[in-house]
């Protein structure tokens, strides 16, 4: 959707619907950042009433963009798009800080950013301790962040390890015909979480698919929700050019994901529509519409155009008791939900927590370290719904909740597990 600003805070009617479940209102009750308080600060700020000063910009960085409140709007306004166009005009006037320019200038150079990560990798037990699939301090202390889980490290990245084309090895039916679909993994997936697409290949090996794996970098999600949408656009150029000419070769181009596959489905047609140029506009158009319908979510790719679920009916029942948290870009933005369920009931007992899409706190890069404390907040009510599920495990198809959850999961020692509903997947499969 490419409207104004003006138009959509013009639209608002200040019913207070988008209120109650806003995430960040939830935190601290604060009217100013609600939705609606949101649109009428940027509504000063675009008549010049109100000077888009640093403490405003602090202000636009605390919404998670969960988009619960476009969902609930009688209106479906997309405040989420506006909060993302002011945040691009804060950083022209503001810049951005030290830690997103390295972190973003890494997304840029893929290459480099494998060797700091393998450096990671070598240093981080200095530090840090490992427990399942999160690192944890081995200095304890009393201050917040000795207290804070964060995500592991690996030798090789994803990327490194997979590339090209990879053919099926042991299929279940072997006689089915050869289907052939690629693979967008993702930073966290790439780097952090390897296993996730590692469950996946087995996944798609064990259903006689041959799959593609292009080259590829970051999706561009953590720039865009900053506010750069200069390395935005400059990572979203080189996957729709590589994309493109896979879309061609292959049914499907599966992430596993929800972030991710919400950036390159939906907020990369938000960047082309922002092009000045009509010209340039109307060939990245062009290019982008030949890979956006290949894209889809893995677990709606699985429940619905394979016969994994005839597969999973045939193993044996798991003994751990599942809670299904729903990521924000997946059922708000994509409106996923019912398919990873679907798969995991099969095995599984699934154990439905209160307010299963209530926003789990990541909300990005400025959250996680500038405003770390909100981001702490708003996971502490999420982690207490699982706990009180009494279910092993917690599963979600995003790892960017994985980091979130874990570490809001670790505040209160809980003993809860994550597991990608990929994982579980492939273990039900696998028989493990």
């Amino acid at each position: 959707m490419n409207a104004s600003i003006q138009e959509v805070t013009q639209k608002c009617v200040k019913c207070a619907k988008c209120v109650p479940s806003c995430t960040i209102y939830r935190v601290h009750k604060d009217e100013s950042t609600s939705p609606r308080g949101f649109l009428d600060l940027i509504a000063q700020v675009k008549q010049e009433s109100l000077e888009l000063d640093k403490s405003l910009k602090k202000i636009f960085e605390s919404c998670f963009l969960c988009t619960t409140c476009v969902q609930v709007c009688p209106f479906h306004l997309p405040i989420d798009l506006m909060i993302e166009k002011i945040r691009l005009e804060s950083t022209h006037k503001h810049g951005i800080t030290w830690h997103k320019r390295i972190y973003f200038y890494l997304l840029r150079h893929p290459r480099l950013m494998d060797i700091v990560f393998r450096l990671c990798y070598a240093l981080a037990p200095c530090a840090f301790k490992q427990e399942g699939d999160k690192l944890k301090w081995r200095f304890k202390g009393s201050f917040s962040w000795q207290k804070r889980a964060f995500f592991p490290f690996v030798a090789k990245s994803f990327l490194q390890t997979h590339r090209g084309i990879i053919a099926p090895k042991a299929p279940l039916e072997p006689k089915e015909p050869l289907r052939k679909v690629g693979l967008f993994i993702g930073c966290l997936g790439n780097y952090n979480y390897p296993q996730v697409g590692e469950s996946l290949l087995s996944l798609l090996d064990k259903l006689n698919f041959s799959v593609a794996i292009p080259k590829q970098v970051c999706c561009g999600a953590p720039a865009y929700f900053t506010g750069d949408f200069n390395t935005a656009w400059f990572l979203t150029k080189q996957n729709i050019e590589s994309l493109a000419t896979l879309a061609a070769e292959v049914e499907a181009i599966l992430v596993p994901e929800a972030t991710c596959i919400s950036m390159l489905k939906k907020d990369y047609q938000h960047l082309i529509e922002s092009l000045k140029d009509s010209q340039e506009r109307a060939l990245w158009a062009e290019k982008f519409e030949k890979i956006q319908a290949k894209l889809q979510m893995a677990s709606h790719f699985l429940a619905t155009q394979t016969p994994l679920s005839r597969h999973l009916e045939t193993k044996a029942q798991s003994p751990m008791s599942v809670t299904y948290h729903d990521p924000c870009h997946a059922k708000k933005v994509l409106g996923i939900y019912k398919e990873p369920r679907s798969l995991l009931k099969i095995n599984h007992k699934i154990v439905e927590m209160q307010e299963s899409d209530r926003c789990c706190g990541f909300g990005g890069v400025t959250m996680q370290s500038e405003h770390y404390k909100l981001s702490l907040k708003a996971g502490a009510p999420k982690a207490l719904d699982i706990v009180g599920t009494k279910a092993q495990v917690v599963s979600a198809e995003c790892s960017a909740c994985r980091v979130q959850l874990n570490n809001a999961l670790a505040q209160i020692n809980a003993p809860t597990q994550f597991l990608h509903p990929l994982e579980l997947l492939d273990k039900s499969l696998s028989g493990a």
